[in-house]
């Protein structure tokens, strides 16, 4: 298994590589080259590319949608966490590249055999794939055999791997929270899962669908507006001070002042900003640069991108409402963590709580054998 895991991992590389060598042969790419790396300063005094960039990192990276938490939950409490996040930070940022030197080396080819510029073959969307990789796959000796190993490649390496990380974070999720219902049932939910995410790509829709949904439904506002709340949760109400605690407990280094104000201050600043502008820039999306949605597919949209939206003040206000006490007192307790005791969870033992000491931070602690790699450790609230 780990041999396969290796081998899917790397093997989509290599098939980049092979086409990287062939695509700066080709005429033109040295046009397209260029293209791609020479900056348009003046486009940076709008709004525009800093959205489009914020949203492409939140996408890239899988922030705000559930998967790296729940993918994470799977390490050992000491695992290096950091280290994987630098690691994923400089391979995708290398892949991307890596990807756009391929991908506007053929554009400029296609650019010069159609005797137009580059910038008006530059098409965005899941089609440029379809439109450049093909161009110079058939150029290549063999070009049946490196045709089938691309989309080989494709589905294998960009599709298989995503539809993992959507669906495993979900799953996981889910059986987290109802643990006694769905743990025991895991493999038949996984499997109801697939099915229905199945069943929703079975519209006749197509390409139009699909364009909808990723404008809306992934769009950078929705992501945005969760991952505010979660910093401003993590690093304002749970306390950055308590965070680093925690970080440093786990892995035995403790964060410095560069990443406390990211966190309190400069990241929430960011992502604020990006989200008004982004409002204030809104434009409905379109397919292609002539076909507009109708209104009611808008609408859609729109709740589409609400639907993960509106749970952050809905529960906020449940929660204020509905509990016992005065609405200020609701207000203050909700505001406040209430992590009390960590869990320790012995192989082939029942779940026992833990008491815990308060450090200087004020985080709840123990000695170091308590936080021993041999055990799992779960937060009881």
């Amino acid at each position: 298994m780990l041999q396969i895991i290796w081998f899917t991992a790397l093997f989509p590389y290599v098939v980049l590589l092979v086409l990287l060598g062939r695509a700066t042969t080709l005429s033109g790419a040295d046009q397209g080259l260029m293209y791609y790396i020479t900056p348009r300063w003046e486009e940076l005094l709008g709004p525009g590319p800093w959205i489009d960039g914020a949203t492409q990192i939140f996408f890239a990276y899988s922030i705000g949608t559930g998967a790296l938490p729940a993918l994470g939950s799977y390490n050992k409490f000491h695992h290096n966490c950091y280290n994987d996040a630098l690691i994923t930070c400089v391979v995708n940022t290398l892949t991307s590249l890596l990807a756009g030197c391929v991908t506007f080396s053929i554009l400029g080819h296609i650019a010069q055999e159609q005797g137009t510029e580059v910038a008006d073959v530059v098409k965005s969307g899941p089609g440029l794939v379809f439109l450049t990789y093909p161009e110079v796959v058939l150029t290549l000796p063999g070009a049946p055999a490196w045709s089938a190993i691309f989309f080989i490649m494709l589905v294998m390496k960009w599709r298989t791997y995503s539809e993992f990380c959507i669906v495993e974070s979900f799953v996981t999720g889910m059986v987290d929270y109802w643990p006694e219902v769905l743990r025991p049932h895991r493999k038949k939910f996984t499997l109801g899962i697939c099915v229905l995410m199945l069943a929703l790509g079975i519209p006749m829709g197509g390409a139009y669908v699909f364009q909808l949904m990723d404008f809306y439904s992934a769009s950078g506002m929705s992501l945005l507006w969760v991952c505010f709340f979660q910093t401003i949760a993590i690093s304002w109400i749970f306390g950055a001070n308590k965070f680093i605690e925690c970080v440093h407990q786990m892995m035995g280094i403790r964060p410095n002042r560069f990443w406390y104000v990211c966190w309190v201050f400069f990241a929430p600043a960011v992502m604020v900003s990006i989200f008004v502008f982004y409002c204030v820039r809104y434009e409905p999306t379109k397919y292609g640069k002539s076909y507009e949605y109708p209104w009611w597919a808008e609408t859609m949209g729109f709740m589409m991108s609400f639907s993960s939206m509106i749970w952050i003040p809905a529960y906020a206000i449940y929660y204020v409402v509905t509990s016992p006490g005065s609405l200020k007192q609701n207000l203050l307790k909700g505001l406040q963590p209430n992590i009390k005791s960590r869990v320790k969870i012995p192989k082939g033992e029942k779940t026992a709580v833990i008491p815990m000491s308060e450090s200087s931070a004020g985080l709840l602690t123990k000695n170091n054998s308590f936080l021993s790699e041999k055990n799992d450790y779960r937060i009881i609230k």
